[in-house]
């Protein structure tokens, strides 16, 4: 159960189980994570206490047997023993890349000529109502060499191309391939559930998590043809009776060059879900051995958007029976989960600034990489618990000594922390030290990771003042 105070103080804890082949490395990937955590945000010459600290970093982040493998094995063995006795579990896979500036040693080509590459994640979370970030299972980077050779080629090279290449060999199969592998050492009494986005609607990964055995939700285009010629999966469906289902809110959202997401004002949006079963059959060039596949979809649209809005729409398709409204909701309820992926990168990318680290190569990078994962792990962890519906007691990231600590350092920013805090009171408190207003509504990743910063840093001469006084 995520409950034990180690969830906001214990990144070292994540490290518990590396073993790098020597115990100075060992001992050297705890006392780093822990200067990490201390101030995740900050450069990595900040972070370390001595110029001894400094250069002992970055030898570490230069040794051969170091390897981002290694130091993500122990925290996925943690992720594991958060994961027993939860029975179901969401598996979040997605895509995100990371940009660099100046010439780093081993990276691809990124879209507009940016230099960096791709990580492929899997993020487990909580399969009840409460989805509590639990940890990453797994990472996967790849690293774009073709795009220059591949410009030169017309259209229909490129097609031919793509026809040609095996499917182990295509960048598309990282989707089916991550979640085989980590699927092998889950907890047995987990069922594990994975939720994948658009990017992964293809016939090819359906047809390979079947044949896995493994449940999934996977959105896919709601125009996709059953078959060549046929009707679309919405128009399938559309035989099915619709059933008013939620209102939910919508939060405004303005339109980025770089996204395919239309700009929409804040609003209510009523919506309606209808289901059934679907068979796919395998389109020509497909390179699978399964000729059809069954399925169930689950289609949630708005009948009647404001005028100028687009529709909500979502299709997912699932391995999961869905005979009944519950079933149905069952369904959306994990795939709106899927959130929480994008928001594990932004704790990635803002709050551990990990596009900002100067590093020389891609090997220095993805060792970084090993580091920051489970520091953005417990950050994103506090803001979840910070801002989830259901309050939580502080007690389940906060000892009495923090507690004391943290109302003492706000009475002098004239902040009041509540008698008995929640963990939203907590997280509030900490984002005030790092220069929060809360009216400006709830923190960002910066102020929360400045914040948390500067209490560790109280933390640490709060302690040894005590233990003084004691002595």
């Amino acid at each position: 159960m995520v409950g034990q105070r180690t969830a906001v103080a214990g990144v070292e804890a994540e490290f518990v189980h590396v073993k790098l082949g020597d115990a100075r490395l060992d001992e050297r990937a705890r006392l780093i994570a822990g200067r990490i955590e201390a101030a995740p945000g900050s450069s990595f010459p900040d972070q370390m206490d001595s110029i001894a600290e400094r250069e002992a970093l970055y030898r570490f982040l230069a040794n051969d047997a170091v390897t981002m493998t290694e130091l993500l094995r122990s925290h996925v063995l943690q992720t594991h023993h958060r994961m027993a006795n939860r029975g179901k579990v969401r598996i979040l896979h997605d895509t995100t890349d990371f940009k660099f500036s100046g010439e780093r040693e081993g990276l691809g080509t990124l879209k507009r000529g940016a230099k960096g590459f791709f990580a492929h994640v899997a993020l487990a979370v909580g399969g009840d109502e409460v989805a509590d970030p639990l940890g990453v299972l797994g990472v996967r980077p790849h690293v774009l060499t073709e795009v220059a050779a591949r410009r030169k080629k017309t259209r229909s090279q490129r097609v031919m191309a793509t026809h040609a290449k095996k499917r182990s060999e295509k960048l598309s199969s990282r989707w089916e391939n991550l979640a085989i592998d980590i699927s092998k050492d889950l907890p047995s009494e987990v069922r594990a559930i994975h939720v994948m986005d658009q990017e992964a609607d293809d016939y090819v990964l359906l047809a390979e998590l079947q044949k896995a055995k493994l449940s999934f939700v996977v959105r896919v285009s709601p125009t996709r043809l059953l078959g060549s010629g046929g009707p679309t999966i919405r128009e399938e469906l559309a035989s099915e009776p619709a059933r008013l289902f939620r209102t939910v809110s919508m939060n405004p959202r303005a339109k980025k060059a770089s996204s395919n997401h239309p700009a929409r004002a804040e609003r209510d949006a009523q919506l309606a879900v209808r289901w059934g079963k679907i068979k796919l059959p395998r389109g020509r060039h497909i390179q699978s051995d399964v000729d059809a596949l069954e399925l169930y979809a689950v289609h949630v649209f708005e009948p009647n958007p404001p005028p100028g809005e687009v529709a909500i729409e979502w299709m997912l398709f699932t391995s999961e029976r869905v005979e009944s409204l519950d079933d149905a909701a069952a369904i959306v309820d994990d795939y709106r989960t899927r959130w929480m992926i994008e928001e594990y990168f932004k704790a990635l990318k803002t709050g551990c600034a990990f596009e900002k680290r100067q590093l020389t190569t891609l090997d220095g990078l993805l060792r970084a990489l090993g580091l920051f994962i489970p520091a953005a792990w417990h950050l994103l962890l506090l803001r979840y618990l910070g801002r989830a519906p259901r309050p939580r007691p502080a007690a389940v990231v906060f000892d009495a000594e923090q507690l004391l600590l943290l109302r003492t350092l706000l009475e002098k920013r004239r902040h009041h922390l509540a008698a008995e805090p929640t963990v939203r009171d907590v997280m509030l408190g900490i984002a005030a030290l790092g220069g929060h207003i809360k009216n400006n509504g709830d923190p960002g990743w910066i102020v929360l990771g400045r914040g948390f910063t500067r209490f560790l840093d109280a933390e640490e001469v709060w302690r040894l003042a005590r233990r003084s006084d004691q002595s």
